[in-house]
This record gives structure tokens, sequence and C-alpha cells, in this order.
């Protein structure tokens, strides 16, 4: 190879190598920014903004659960929250959505039977038993539950690429922050690329994995009473 090819080559390298890293470094911020707006903190008016409006759905991510049952700190702060959204008028119906791959794991139930206990009613919580990643929860929001009206309650680290999915599937979202402290650093380099993958998601417009027949949201809960 002479000294020309190999300058050329190392020129193209290089400038691969750094669109490749500005993409990297830009997308996240860009998810950031687009969905800053939707994103809120308190149920009512505060002195520096409003406060979440209402919404037909509140839309509950799941999140870890323990062994004896019950669910983990990030989930349970979720679920208080979406009893509040509930409670205070701001939500008429919940869908809870997570992974239910097997009879050991049932982030479904665990879930239901959590807002029951907090005074929300069986008939108001619908489950979605397929959620196994946030853009399949999404996406089944949309195609199963038809959902197009919806706030979202996750922890705020987890919220824009929530809200980014939203948008590119049309659903008119926004999203309530749990006000968990914890977690933010170690989960920032992993949520950082699972953006990156979300908006390669959404623009290849990713299949859930499962899609099922339609569930009528205007009808009675879908939660299996069997495993409450």
């Amino acid at each position: 190879m002479d000294k020309q090819i190999r300058n050329r080559l190392i020129k193209r390298l290089t400038i691969f190598s750094f669109i490749s890293i500005m993409f990297l470094l830009l997308v996240p911020l860009y998810v950031k920014v687009v969905t800053y707006d939707l994103i809120f903190e308190q149920l009512e008016n505060s002195s520096k903004r409003s406060g979440v409006e209402k919404k037909e759905f509140g839309i509950v991510l799941g999140a870890g659960i323990k062994s004896n049952g019950t669910p983990g700190s990030y989930l349970r702060n979720r679920l208080e929250d979406a009893s509040e959204l509930y409670n205070k008028g701001k939500i008429k119906k919940i869908l809870l959505t997570g992974d239910n791959s097997n009879s050991r794991h049932d982030e479904i139930s665990i879930m239901n039977n959590y807002l029951i206990k907090q005074g929300v009613p069986q008939e108001a919580i619908f489950g979605d038993y397929a959620g196994f990643d946030t853009y399949s929860s999404v996406e089944r929001a949309d195609k199963i539950f038809h959902i197009s009206d919806a706030i979202f309650v996750t922890q705020s680290f987890h919220l824009p690429r929530t809200l980014y999915i939203a948008q590119s599937k049309g659903i008119n979202a926004v999203g309530y922050s749990t006000m968990s402290k914890y977690g933010r650093r170690q989960y920032f380099v992993r949520e950082w690329f699972a953006t990156i993958k979300s908006v390669f998601d959404c623009f290849l417009n990713r299949n859930a994995r499962f899609y099922g027949k339609r569930i009528d949201t205007n009808g009675p809960s879908n939660i299996l009473k069997e495993q409450l």
C-alpha cells in the first residue's frame, strides 16, 4: 500500500470515528431536549411550573420484584405515584406493563395487588403481560391497548427515551418522574446506550416480541383473576 492510499484511508477512518463519536454524544442529548417539556415532577401547579396534566391512562413500566412477592424500591415508587395520580383524578385508568414470561416472575400480579392495597379499584387496572422492554411496552400500548393519551410513570432517568418512543408511536404522552434520588449514576451509562438503541428501534419501526389480540380498555379489566 503506497503512502497516498494509506493517508486517504487514515483520513476516512478519522472522519468516520469523529462522526460516530458525535453521534454517540449528541443523540441522547437530542432525546433529552425534545422531551424536556413533557416531564413533570409536581402534581399541581407550583411557582415555577404547571403541574402534570390530566390524561386517560397512567402507564407504569415494570421493574425489579423481590423474592417475597413484593415490588422492589424502584417499582414501589412508580406504583405509589400512579396510585396518587389516580386518587387525585389525574388519570382514569392504569396500564401495568412488565415481564410475565414465567410463573416465577409475575410482575403484573405483584403490581396489581399493590395498587389494589393502595385503594385503586380492579376495574381501573389493566395489564400488559408482554412488556419485555420499554420499546415493546410502548409499542403494545399503542397497537394492543390502543392508548393514545397517557402519563408514563417511572424514574427521571428513564423518561426521556420512554417519551421519545411514545412520540414516535403517536401517543400524546407526558411523563411523571418519581422522586427517587438514588441510582442515577449507576444507570447513566446503561441509559445512554439504551437511548441510542431506542432511536434506532423507532427509525426501523421494530416489532414487539409479541402482539396478540386487541384489549378493549373500555371493557372489564383483563388482569387474570387466577393470578390475584
